[in-house]
């Protein structure tokens, strides 16, 4: 069971470069993060890899000449997001929105790609639920590569096993898929030819 097309194989790419930089991370982690505490820089360091990550798709949307009902949706989830995170009191926590929003949403749009080549291979016209299966199948993807992360940080001796983290790795994909979604439905509506 191969690619479907060049796009698919490059996010597959992504999500586990991804995924390995994440992994590869996690016995270094926890010394660097006690770093920037110590130093007062860890808020400072997880709001600018958030604030970075914002820029990066408002500059993506930017170039694509999005419409107002897509910045409308950006809007929005942006402030969802900003609420749910400051929610955490431990910055560091706030981190697993980031790591696994980012693995979710490229495997969702994976399978999104993968969805659609094989419907136009098939000739079949895409109906209006073509989110759904690609969409429950990110978020348990991105849920065992969650999983796997605290399973590794069992092993490790400066790490443990921790369900909450599961958790909010599977909560993390679930909100980038969610994310997607919506912004997908906004663009299409603004693409909707008018009567």
């Amino acid at each position: 069971m191969g690619f479907t097309s060049a796009r698919e194989r490059r996010l597959w790419i992504m999500a586990g470069s991804c995924l390995l930089l994440v992994y590869s991370s996690l016995y270094i982690a926890r010394p660097i993060t006690d770093w920037l505490r110590d130093a007062n820089l860890l808020r400072l360091a997880v709001g600018g890899s958030f604030f970075l990550a914002a820029v990066w798709v408002g500059l993506r949307f930017f170039r694509s000449r999005s419409g107002w009902r897509v910045w409308v949706a950006m809007a929005g989830i942006a402030s969802g997001y900003v609420l749910l995170i400051s929610r955490f009191e431990l910055p560091e926590e706030r981190l697993h929105f980031l790591e696994y929003g980012v693995v979710g949403g490229l495997v969702f749009a994976a399978l999104l790609e993968r969805q659609g080549q094989t419907r136009r291979e098939s000739g079949e016209v895409p109906g209006g639920h073509r989110h759904f299966w690609p969409a429950v199948g990110a978020v348990v993807l991105t849920g065992i590569a969650g999983w796997l992360d605290e399973g590794i940080q069992e092993l490790l001796p400066n790490r443990f096993y921790d369900l909450r983290d599961v958790a909010m790795n599977v909560a993390a994909g679930a909100l980038a898929v969610l994310s997607i979604w919506i912004l997908d439905l906004a663009r299409q509506a603004g693409e909707e030819p008018r009567a």
